[in-house]
């Protein structure tokens, strides 16, 4: 059961939902923005949804923004007016800074009243046009209603796939899952390790309710002569050195999911035989006269931008318009999932924990400490966080980061998105445990030191982070200068209607660049531009000439 608060001047939509919803708990309504502001003041943490109507016809008094109405007749009227049409959007846009994350679904039977770049603007979670029937309304609403709070259960188990909290990630989950379903194809976009091949097989895969086996193919890695072989197969003879017949991967798929990662690499003559599967599903080996049938849901994945490629010539239209590309969804690199960071600290610390080496080093340092630890489990117990817990324990490790250690992490730009992250995760295991397991005899107090043991607490050193980010930092074409030693940062030039506009586009590019690569260390970023590290005010107060927002640096959406 929900909580759910409805908005409105009226009960219809009310009435509707209780008659329709009896399973979910209605609060009682509020008719304008004071009502609606008092209420999530007191029990925002208990509202789970809430249902918004655009037009609200109240007492002029109670509109919110009547403060602005010209005093002038004939402009007040249809002043009012607009604020009456456009209510229910002001009343979202003024409570969205304090409710960022509640869900709001915007419904209006206004069929003149554009609602669609509005709610999007001010972060609805959905919007709904509604038709005055009573089963077709009530119908609408129920599905989104219940989509909405299937996304929020925290207790999903996705897999190695992390889709995390935040309401961002709860819509994607969503959409991906819908388009999940069906024999349309797929399109996943995202920076290189975000987790595309992930999603293909791990999600995508097992909800699209195929029972054939999921084929994945990198075309990154194929020569552009061999391709078409590789995908659809060759018969003996066909060229030179096609010594026998080879089934192609469309062929291996058949029944099931077929992941076509990097799908810009597929050359225009390749490009016409995929569309005859889309479209026909069929398809010729190399080589052969006949025809074959063949049944594949198509997900691919790429980093280009496919409609840059159709416009230069580098990709068909058709098979671009085929691939559905109005649905694509685009994984968000791990920069741009900082408001989850600490939680996927924790699942990939945990992964990388309970798999390989690792594992292996967990048990010996368990063994050695006496822990009650499960190793036959195939996830290991493993607590993670910034602050040392003050309840003990046998039967888990606990992997404490120093703040320091933690904002090295937060702060780093992650080129290699999740890809990266994992791998500086289990190399910050495999250090630390293999110095406390070589070292066990003289890193454990003794009890005649007087000390209380805990060896379930294992701490990763703010120096171990540095070194491992240190050689990552030298990649991504932002190198030392050799001839000059000075430090070079790459810039991205615009045409502006002046120099000086010019150059101080190019300096704030210049010093969020640096301040991202100085961990957010204004002492450092000083340190690098004037040789003082104690300048950093300096930096601070060109950073806030320049427009730039250091709050938005530090929360992984700058510019």
């Amino acid at each position: 059961m929900a909580s759910i608060l409805i908005i409105d001047d009226e009960d219809k939509y009310l009435e509707l939902c209780r008659r329709h919803m009896p399973e979910h708990e209605f609060l009682p309504p509020v008719r304008n923005f004071a009502q609606a502001s008092d209420t999530l003041r007191e029990h925002a943490s208990e509202i789970d949804l809430v249902l918004l109507d655009v037009h609200f016809d109240i007492p002029d008094a109670d509109l919110l923004g009547y403060d602005t109405v010209p005093a002038d007749e004939k402009k007040r009227g249809r002043a009012i007016e607009r604020l009456r049409r456009s209510q229910g959007l002001k009343i979202l846009n003024a409570l969205r800074p304090e409710h960022p994350d509640l869900p709001v679904i915007v419904m209006t039977s206004l069929d003149d009243l554009p609602i669609e770049a509005d709610a999007d603007r001010l972060d609805a979670e959905d919007f709904t046009y509604l038709l005055d029937d009573e089963y077709l309304d009530a119908r609408a609403l129920k599905a989104q209603v219940e989509g909405i709070l299937a996304t929020r259960v925290r207790a999903v188990d996705d897999g190695p796939f992390y889709w995390g909290t935040t309401k961002a990630m709860a819509k994607l989950r969503r959409r991906v899952s819908v388009l999940a379903r069906g024999q349309l194809p797929m399109i996943i976009q995202g920076a290189t390790g975000t987790g595309k091949t992930l999603l293909a097989r791990e999600f995508v895969h097992p909800r699209s309710r195929r029972k054939g086996p999921f084929v994945a193919v990198d075309l990154s890695t194929i020569p552009t002569e061999l391709m078409a072989a590789h995908l659809f197969g060759v018969v003996k003879g066909a060229y030179t050195g096609a010594s026998s017949s080879r089934e192609g991967v469309v062929g291996r798929a058949d029944g099931g999911t077929l992941f076509l990662d990097e799908i810009g690499n597929l050359g225009l003559d390749v490009q016409k035989s995929l569309l005859q599967v889309l479209q026909e599903g069929r398809y010729r080996a190399v080589g052969s006269a006949d025809e074959r049938v063949v049944d594949v849901k198509l997900v691919v994945a790429t980093n280009e931008d496919l409609a840059r490629m159709v416009r230069e010539g580098g990709f068909r239209e058709d098979l671009y318009m085929r691939l559905n590309p109005a649905t694509a969804v685009v994984l968000p690199s791990l920069v741009e999932r900082r408001d989850d960071f600490q939680r996927l600290v924790e699942v990939f610390m945990t992964r990388v924990a309970s798999t390989g080496y690792n594992r292996d080093l967990v048990g010996q340092y368990v063994e050695q400490r006496g822990l009650d630890v499960d190793m036959s489990r195939e996830v290991l117990e493993v607590g993670v966080g910034r602050k040392v817990p003050s309840r003990r324990s046998t039967d888990r490790l606990h992997f404490v980061f120093h703040p320091r250690s933690f904002k090295l992490l937060r702060d780093y730009d992650w080129p290699g998105s999740f890809r990266q992250f994992e791998m500086v995760l289990s190399n910050l295991v495999t250090f630390t445990l293999v110095d406390l397991v070589e070292r066990a005899e003289t890193v454990e107090p003794t009890a005649e030191e007087g000390l209380d043991s805990r060896p379930e607490l294992v701490p990763i050193a703010a120096r171990s982070v540095s070194e491992l980010l240190r050689p990552l930092e030298l990649g991504g074409g932002e190198d030392e200068d050799e001839a000059g030693g000075g430090l070079s940062l790459r810039v991205r030039l615009g045409v502006h209607d002046s120099l000086n506009k010019l150059s101080c586009d190019v300096e704030a590019q210049y010093l969020e660049a640096l301040y991202r690569r100085c961990h957010g260390e204004l002492g450092e970023v000083a340190r690098a531009l004037l040789g003082d590290p104690d300048a950093g005010r300096k930096i601070q107060l060109r950073m806030n000439q320049l427009g730039i927002k250091l709050r938005d640096l530090k929360r992984g959406r700058g510019s």
